[in-house]
């Protein structure tokens, strides 16, 4: 049979053609094939922005009355805060401790601290100070805890879940003075039994509270803020030596999510235009933390 030839193309052509068809025909489906196996990345949201939950130790307030502290804190926008014994005893009657929760509950303040409080030996005290905490609803007391009370603390502090965090108290402070003080006093201890760090007494002291924060990590509990000038006197947040953004970013650094309480000891007849520039600021700075 001879060779066919249709519109100027032969029969051998028109194969070959076929043949360089289906073989560009191939590496087009290779090519959608890669196509349909190459997808978009996933979206990953931004890690979240870090949180601290920035109050108020209700010492700050101590010359006013608890329901005129309560009404200071509400206008000034505070909204946790560590409740100081003189406005919130423990001895309070029924009617007494349900019209406290009721005006912090109408506040929109959470109590998450309490102190400072000392702690002795004496288990029934312990279990009275640990059982007011569950009814009001926070599980830290700062404290200044007597060397003899530890082992009991290690036990009802894993019994009840509630954090006891040591207070240092300045260069009076002979036991709990010092950073290195307030490791060898944790050391070992139930991860419950931590450190309240006031930053103006441990500056005080002759400690850097990076270093601190750094040392301490986990048993880093609580906070009482302040800040100091170059004289070590108290002075607006945001107005001392204190490295705001870094000091943040080293609680971030170890993981820090504790109550956090502004400590302000500074005018104490008309305080609250000093703890509303002290909360602006450390919001700011947090918000600044990368």
């Amino acid at each position: 049979m001879g060779i066919r030839v249709e519109g100027g193309v032969s029969r051998r052509e028109l194969l070959k053609l076929g043949t360089l068809g289906a073989a560009a025909g191939l590496a087009g489906c290779s090519r959608q094939a890669e196509q349909v196996v190459v997808t978009e990345r996933p979206h990953v949201p931004p890690p979240a922005p870090f949180r601290v939950d920035i109050g108020l130790q209700s010492y700050s307030l101590h010359r006013f009355k608890f329901d005129e502290a309560v009404a200071k804190m509400q206008e000034a926008g505070i909204r946790f805060v560590e409740l100081f014994p003189g406005h919130f005893p423990m001895g309070l009657k029924p009617e007494e401790f349900a019209a406290a929760q009721a005006k912090l509950a109408a506040a929109q303040i959470k109590p998450n601290a309490y102190g400072v409080c000392g702690f002795s030996k004496d288990e029934a005290a312990i279990r009275r100070m640990f059982d007011f905490a569950k009814k009001v609803g926070f599980d830290c007391f700062s404290a200044g805890p007597a060397p003899d009370a530890f082992d009991l603390l290690d036990k009802l502090c894993d019994e009840y879940g509630v954090k006891v965090a040591i207070h240092n108290h300045g260069p009076g402070d002979k036991r709990w003075g010092r950073t290195q003080q307030l490791l060898d006093g944790t050391k070992d201890r139930h991860r419950n039994i931590g450190v309240c760090l006031d930053t103006g007494h441990l500056i005080r002291a002759g400690d850097d509270v990076l270093e601190a924060v750094h040392k301490l990590g986990p048993r880093l509990l609580a906070f009482h803020f302040k800040d100091v000038n170059e004289q070590n006197h108290d002075v607006v947040v945001g107005k001392g030596r204190t490295d705001l953004v870094a000091f943040f970013t080293a609680l971030k650094a170890v993981g820090f999510a504790g109550p956090f309480s502004l400590e302000h000891e500074i005018d104490m007849q008309n305080p609250m235009p000093g703890i509303v520039a002290s909360v602006a600021a450390l919001r700011e700075a947090l918000a600044k933390v990368p």
